[in-house]
This record gives C-alpha cells, structure tokens and sequence, in this order.
C-alpha cells in the first residue's frame, strides 16, 4: 500500500512510500496500480509516454535519467508536474537493481529501502521545468536546421519512393483483381506499436464494427489488436514481437531482413516480402495504403509531436516527417476518428424516446372512440366474445 506522510525534515516535502514497480514505459502500462513507484530508465520524457504514466495513478516516480535535460521542450516532465506527480529525476543506475515490489521511500531527491539509501536524485520542480524549456529553445533551433538539411537529401535519394511509391509493398490494386489486401477503395486501420495503441482500438470500437477496415499493424500491437477483437491482414515491421499464429495468418512485409527473422519466417513456413524503404512499420504501411489508393488511413498507437520527429534518428523522425506530408490529404489521426465517428444520442436516450413515442401513440389512439371501437372489435374476434 501507499502511504504518505506530510514530515517536517526535507523543508516539510511529503514522504512517499510504495511498492517499487521496475521496468520500460509499455511493461508498466500493462502491470502497474495505483500507489506504486514506478522506477524508468528514460531520457527526455515525451508527451504521450508521461500520459500514459499519469494514468496509472502512481504514488511517484524515479527515473534512472533526466526527465528534461533541456535539450527539448519539457512536455513530458510538464505533463507530470502539472498532474501533482512526485518526480525523483536522475537518480542514477542503482535504483534500477531494486527488487521489483520492494517497498521503497522518497523523502525530497533520496530514495531509501528500509531505511538504508540506495539512490539519490533531485526531486523535480516546476521551475527545473521552466528552466529545461529555455534551454531548450535554442537547442531547438540547430536541430531545425540540421533536420531541413538532412531531409533534403533524403528527398534526392529516394524522391520516388515518398512521391510515387516506387520499391514499396503492393497492398494489391485495381489492376491485380483484388486479393484479400487490396486496399484499393478501402478504409485501412495502421496500428502502431506504440503505447496508446490499446487506448486508440478501445475508441474506434464503433468505427471497426461498422465500417470493418483492413488492418495493418507493426508486430508490436499485435497484442493490443487482439485484445480489442482485430485481426490484423498485415504485419509490417517489428516481426520479432509478433506472436507465430497471428504472423501465420497475415500477409508479413520484413522492413529488417537480418538471419534471425528469415529463419523464423521459414520455419514458420510464412510467405513474406522484403522492403528497404527505410521506414518504421507504420509508416511504410501508411504511404503503401496511400499509393495504394486506400479511400482513408486511419493511424492508430502514434502520438508523434514535432519535437518527437526532431529529436528521433534522423532516419526514422525525415521518414515520418515525409510520410505526414505526402499522406496528408488520405490520413488522419485515430483520435480525430474517435471524437467525431460516434452517434450523437446514447443507446439511452434513443430507447427513452421510442418508449414515449409508443406510449403517446397509445394514449392517442385509446382517446378516439372510433379507435376504441375498432380495438374492442378485433379483441373480442381474438378472444371468441360476443
């Protein structure tokens, strides 16, 4: 259990106490409770990862690392300040040999474990934060620079890829017949591996069942498809976190041909294609569903900000980057989808109105007599009476 205690040692700063949970982002999404502590190994906080901790409920939280080393914009770090997280930030590579469940203590930057200290950090303020954006600006500024020189010379090398889809996986066209993937006309789903990917499919759950898109999913969400009832067509990217049965029943596009996934593949006896487009899973899906004529793309599990796509592998952040501006006119954000694609009433307030309809419509007809007449007539034909 948590306990907190307002102490007066520390300059009256409260006493956190809870049980330790140890692991990355996307492990403690799926096992941690409220009133744990939750230890992390993670540089530069982003956004939709500090979300995804505020949301479990947490009594505190050390990072091994800097949560705002003012090389970025603090949005992550904000997100927990602004939620009244206690955050113990830099505590240093020993807080992550701690026993996961061990109760641990937080007393302003020092973390203890029955009384002994096993790590010491600087207890997270809002000015830190403040502090770590103004650095960040200007930091900001070189990486624009070396981003925009950088995407310029991926545009020379590979141009035709982005704007006219050459090397990319044929999701099928109009020209082949239509295969099972042919996402030629269609409503495509693009899950991403990415933390809010289950958070996304829970609120597109009307959106699948009345409009049944093609799913493509990186092997990564392969879990979080499943758990919300979606059995992805293809798998892109990310093979090695796919379960055998669910790469067995998909079309397998490799965005990583090394010794150790071909031999899976064929042991698994999965036909597969290879792309060297450079692309992370979903956005290779995503701009083959787009030159593949898909009517609209609907992505799933990504929270990029632009400071995300800066700060990536610059392969990874120019790739994204370009993919967003290609698809722009045939992609949108799961979220948008979810906010808008719902009926405007409840399931509630439809009922409640049929019901008064039907009631007034009865109350209607029993006040005509010629109605009651009739009524009297067809009753007393029913029931054999005079």
């Amino acid at each position: 259990m948590m306990r907190m205690a307002d102490v007066e040692a520390g300059g009256g700063v409260p006493e956190v106490t809870g049980p330790a949970r140890i692991g990355t982002i996307r492990e403690l999404t799926s096992r941690a409770r409220a009133g744990d502590i939750l230890v992390i190994d993670e540089t530069d906080l982003r956004i939709g990862e500090a979300e995804a901790l505020v949301a479990l409920s947490p009594a505190a939280l050390v990072n091994a690392r800097r949560t705002a080393t003012g090389r970025q914009p603090a949005q992550g770090a904000r997100v927990l300040i602004d939620a009244g997280i206690v955050v113990v930030d830099g505590a240093g590579p020993a807080v992550l040999a701690v026993r996961d469940g061990s109760e641990l203590s937080i007393l302003g930057g020092v973390v203890t474990r029955g009384g002994s200290r096993i790590a010491d950090g600087t207890l997270l303020t809002a000015d830190q934060v403040v502090a770590a954006d103004t650095a960040a600006l200007d930091h900001l500024k070189v990486q624009v620079a070396v981003f925009g020189s950088h995407a310029l010379e991926r545009l020379e090398r590979d141009g035709a890829v982005f704007f006219e889809g050459r090397g990319l996986p044929a999701l099928g066209n109009a020209a082949d017949g239509g295969n099972a993937n042919d996402v030629h006309g269609r409503v495509v789903l693009v899950v991403a591996a990415g933390d809010t990917a289950a958070e996304d499919l829970r609120s597109l759950k009307r959106f699948i069942r009345e409009r049944r898109p093609l799913v493509i999913a990186e092997g990564g969400a392969v879990d979080a498809c499943r758990a919300a009832n979606v059995t992805p067509a293809v798998i892109v990217g990310g093979i090695e976190d796919a379960p055998d049965d669910a790469l067995t029943a998909a079309h397998v596009i490799v965005t990583e041909d090394d010794a150790a996934t071909r031999a899976r593949l064929e042991m698994l006896s999965v036909p597969h294609e290879v792309s060297d487009a450079h692309l992370a899973g979903a956005d290779l899906a995503t701009l083959a569903a787009h030159h593949g004529d898909a009517e609209v793309v609907v992505v799933a599990g990504r929270r990029h900000s632009a400071v995300d796509v800066l700060s990536a592998d610059p392969e990874t952040g120019i790739g994204s980057f370009l993919v967003a501006l290609v698809t722009a006119r045939s992609s949108v954000d799961a979220r948008v989808v979810a906010a808008t694609y719902r009926h405007r009433h409840s399931a509630w307030f439809v009922w409640t109105v049929l019901a008064l309809s039907v009631g007034l419509l009865a109350v209607a007809v029993w006040s005509a007599a010629d109605a009651r007449d009739l009524l009297q007539q067809v009753w007393d034909t029913l029931t054999g009476g005079a």
